[in-house]
């Protein structure tokens, strides 16, 4: 379900016809792991896949399932028709994304993403748009890499209203600074990699 998009624990508890216990504690577990992150709204917890490689992997393993004229297990869940429903979008959304939008441009996975309050927000058409994040790779890690060249005063401490751009990016919030993500950690800020940032 996930690699559709994002999810509250609700959602997949309704979905798979489960306790919210039950579905808690497999998240949880899930994110013990590092294969999905979670972030809170409210009173909501939300789950999206961490890395876009756990969903390649998940994607590729249902299609080869289905070549092999078997169907997926637990054929109940109705993906097809939960995609349609949009539940895996951002929900209230009525900001339209797209050049000039005024919301800073990133160029993820082969598409566009807007960088919208702390959100990287795609949009599907339809008026639809998806939650994204950065996945955890090699050229986006998440260790202590302290930057050489920061961008900003050594004293700069991230935050809301430092005048960064929040960036979701694994499980956790970075910075944009001149096309880098920053992360604040201990005295320093951490370079977790470049992004592409469009003109």
């Amino acid at each position: 379900m996930l690699t559709q998009g994002e999810l509250c624990v609700s959602q997949i508890a309704d979905i798979l016809e489960d306790s919210l216990s039950a579905v808690s504690q497999r998240l949880k577990l899930l994110r013990s792991e590092r294969i999905v992150s979670s972030r809170r709204a409210g009173k909501h917890v939300f789950y999206a896949l961490a890395d876009q490689h756990v969903s390649d992997l998940v994607s590729n393993a249902l299609r080869a399932h289905q070549r092999a004229g078997r169907r997926p297990a637990r054929e109940s869940f109705q993906l097809e028709e939960f995609v349609m429903s949009g539940k895996h979008t951002h929900a209230g959304h009525t900001h339209e994304h797209g050049a000039k939008c005024g919301h800073t441009a990133i160029e993820h996975d082969g598409h566009t993403d807007y960088l919208h309050d702390g959100h990287l927000h795609h949009p599907c058409g339809n008026g639809k748009v998806e939650e994204h994040v950065i996945a955890i790779t090699p050229a986006n890690p998440d260790v202590c890499n302290p930057v050489q060249v920061c961008g900003h005063a050594t004293s700069h401490q991230h935050g809301a209203g430092c005048g960064h751009e929040a960036v979701p990016h694994g499980d956790h919030i970075d910075y944009l600074v001149d096309g880098h993500l920053h992360h604040p950690h201990n005295s320093h800020c951490d370079d977790h990699g470049k992004v592409d940032v469009k003109p």
